[in-house]
């Protein structure tokens, strides 16, 4: 375990290695997906009702769950979309994989979220902010892995934000039969 949080400070820092290691390593993708789940652990221990709360009640083993098919569900969109960017409309390398696991990766900080969620009122605004170091890191990561100048790798982490938003506001509406 002490790779991985290795790697996940070199990550949070955006120095390259964290990413060559990524690329090189089928393992990462596990590793990548307990940061993951741990994240979401995180969350919901920061939560109204805690993690132990939601344990404890009726239901709350499913409110778990949900969060954590919820994260899932981000983390395989949002990394369909934002390879898909990358390679088909920027003319980018890379694999899925490789994009799987820096988004993984570049998860836990989602949580300055919550930060900014409690110092501005509004919710759009706390998001955007939130949202700034995972699109820094998933841009570095997706720089290195596609081949792409910067300007084009944050073209393609900020479009995968954008179509996560739009997918789920189509999957909250249950607009798909």
């Amino acid at each position: 375990m002490s790779e991985v949080f290795k790697r996940l400070l070199q990550a949070l820092r955006l120095e390259r290695d964290a990413f060559v290691w990524m690329d090189f390593n089928d393992r990462a993708t596990g590793d990548g997906l307990i940061v993951v789940v741990g994240t979401t652990v995180l969350f919901a221990l920061a939560s109204p009702t805690s993690l132990l709360g939601l344990v404890s009640s009726i239901g709350g083993i499913e409110l778990i769950l949900l969060a954590l098919i919820q994260a899932a569900m981000f983390w395989l969109i949002y990394t369909g979309l934002t390879y898909a960017i990358a390679k088909f409309l920027l003319d980018g390398e890379g694999s899925y994989a490789t994009t799987l696991r820096i988004t993984g990766f570049a998860y836990p900080t989602l949580l300055v979220s919550l930060a900014t969620n409690a110092l501005i009122s509004n919710a759009g605004l706390a998001f955007v902010v939130g949202s700034l170091w995972f699109v820094a890191i998933v841009a570095t990561g997706v720089r290195y892995t596609a081949d792409l100048v910067l300007q084009k790798a944050a073209l393609a982490a900020g479009g995968g934000l954008i179509g996560w938003i739009i997918v789920s506001r189509i999957l909250a509406n249950g607009l798909l039969v």
